[in-house]
């Protein structure tokens, strides 16, 4: 599924919404309890001896600058990539010499939005509209790319099932393990538990979202009054209770501002975990069309997540516009293969093999699930890939989990064996200080996460042509995606593969610094044990390692 954005803050759901709910009964104020701990880095940390760099200027205390992912650490004081230091200084004079295509395999792109139009992948080959095949590819009218999943009815899927609900189906022979093998005995009894497991975690954070989202209309409607409409955080925290009731709401209120639960992103919540109470563990659920090839809709019945990790790729550089993309001359492609749900091992396959043979040279992919049935298809697609040259880019998860232990599919661990070395997978990194650099609800790993990239209040484009602050490693991973398309476009003789290396050579480190290990166990651990490089994501310097090859060639 489309690796959803930080709902909560990065904590679990059910520790959170319990000790707001509790608060509300209370009259003095009372420390959110810890969450649960999650398993440990099993790798032992990497040793470092440098001092530590300085620290970054002080940033805004509500919020992020709007670009700060584009920001540099050493110039501006903000722990972003340093890309557009790259372009100002580094490649001053100087054009793109080539278009870079960067395929966006997600849940659809809004292909009307004014900041990414210009900048679309149009298939040259394929006359729009004319319902033929005109470059013979087996694909009818894919102009802008391809969509993998529609219903009987040629419509495009929404709402999906997890892939545990599809094996749990398979197991009892119901429609949604329609053309899933079934499982062994054995498997299957551990199956049902785990999804026994997950229908009590989906219905019992439901029931909190919407007690949450009672007690916030509760403090609004009771801070308003004396407030005024609308509540900020400034405000809120300048105002002086005259009783108990207004304090408690207060206090409340604050809370809920501090870990990200506002109205908008408690609606999508509670939409999310209602989509996923429904249609996700719905065991008889089968929404799709047998042996359709798919249709032209890359743009389907909710566009939010691809649109948004579209514009962080390479959304119109114009000043004017509320945000930029990081590449320029850069054409996305937009392939729909994620639903409201898990997305299938067989779509995934088929996406990378189209976005390969179409000549895309990066592929995004923010999406992941834990279970992967036809891993060997997907394992195929991307030997297919690398044999092709085409660089993956993956974000590594929002579950706050080792990715060296617990796998988000699709993982750069080939079932045969060895790792796929044309990819790049990526943790979620944030604006907030050196020893907050890896965000909570970030997945991480010492031998399968390669780098962490910023990943929190983004600032995108979304549907209807707006844009909106979103978290997660879905958006880590386009801001690499991003890097390695800028690194192309200006250097046209570097392959995908020399891209990656010197994105992973040139990481930027922080030598000493110590953060919160993902999950909210509080235990402290060195930044750089969350990966295989230790680092983050730098374009500025991986720019600098480019000139200076460019130098040495002769």
């Amino acid at each position: 599924m489309p690796i959803p954005v930080r709902l909560i803050a990065g904590r679990p759901a059910t520790i959170l919404f319990a000790a707001l709910l509790s608060a509300c009964a209370r009259a003095t104020p009372t420390p959110v309890p810890a969450p649960a701990a999650q398993p440990p880095v099993v790798q032992p940390p990497i040793t470092v001896s440098p001092a530590p760099a300085p620290p970054p200027a002080p940033a805004a205390a509500d919020t992020a600058r709007a670009d700060w992912h584009r920001l540099d650490y050493d110039s501006d004081g903000v722990l972003g990539v340093g890309s557009e230091r790259a372009l100002r200084e580094l490649l001053a004079g100087r054009q793109p010499q080539r278009e870079v295509l960067v395929a966006v395999i997600d849940g659809g792109i809004d292909t009307a939005h004014t900041y990414l139009r210009g900048r679309l992948w149009r298939n040259a080959r394929e006359v729009a509209g004319n319902g033929r095949d005109d470059d013979a590819n087996g694909y009818t009218d894919d102009v802008w790319g391809w969509n993998y999943m529609v219903t009987p009815t040629g419509q495009a899927v929404g709402a999906e099932t997890f892939e545990l609900t599809r094996l749990y189906a398979a197991c009892r022979g119901t429609g949604a393990g329609r053309g899933v093998a079934r499982p062994s005995a054995a498997r299957c009894d551990t199956i049902a538990t785990a999804y026994r497991d997950k229908v009590d975690e989906v219905t019992g954070t439901l029931g909190q979202i919407r007690g949450i989202e009672r007690v916030l209309t509760q403090v609004t409607a009771a801070l308003e009054g004396p407030v005024g409409a609308p509540l900020t955080r400034s405000t809120v925290q300048a105002f002086v209770p005259t009783n108990a009731q207004q304090e408690q709401a207060k206090r409340t209120w604050l809370q809920l501002d501090a870990n990200g639960l506002g109205p908008a992103s408690i609606a999508d919540a509670r939409k999310a975990y209602e989509s996923q109470a429904t249609h996700g563990l719905d065991s008889s659920y089968f929404p799709r069309a047998v042996n359709a090839p798919g249709s032209a809709d890359v743009t389907g019945p909710d566009a939010g997540h691809g649109t948004h990790v579209a514009g962080i790729i390479g959304a119109e550089r114009n000043p004017a516009n509320a945000m930029m993309g990081i590449a320029p001359n850069v054409r996305l492609m937009a392939l729909r293969a994620v639903p409201d749900g898990d997305e299938r091992d067989e779509d995934v396959a088929r996406a990378i093999r189209y976005a390969v043979d179409q000549g895309a040279q990066i592929v995004n992919m923010s999406f992941g699930k834990a279970f992967s049935p036809n891993k060997a298809a997907v394992d195929s697609a991307v030997r297919y890939a690398q044999s092709k040259g085409v660089l993956l880019v993956h974000a590594a998860g929002n579950d706050g989990e080792n990715n060296d232990v617990v796998p988000s599919f699709p993982t750069p661990a080939l079932g045969s064996g060895g790792r796929a070395t044309l990819w790049l997978e990526v943790g979620a990194s944030s604006w907030k200080g050196t020893s907050r650099l890896a965000t909570s609800f970030s997945n991480y790993g010492q031998q399968q996460v390669d780098l962490f990239a910023p990943g929190e209040d983004m600032l995108s484009t979304v549907p209807g042509g707006g844009v909106k602050r979103e978290d997660g490693t879905s958006m880590a991973a386009p801001v690499v995606s991003g890097v390695a398309a800028l690194l192309l476009a200006y250097f046209p003789t570097l392959t995908p593969a020399d891209v990656r290396d010197i994105i992973v050579q040139s990481v930027r480190t922080f030598p000493g610094a110590t953060v919160a290990l993902p999950g909210g166990s509080g235990q402290q651990v060195p930044f750089a044990s969350l990966s295989r490089t230790g680092g983050l994501v730098d374009a500025y310097a991986a720019v600098k390692l480019a000139l200076q090859r460019e130098a040495l060639r002769p």
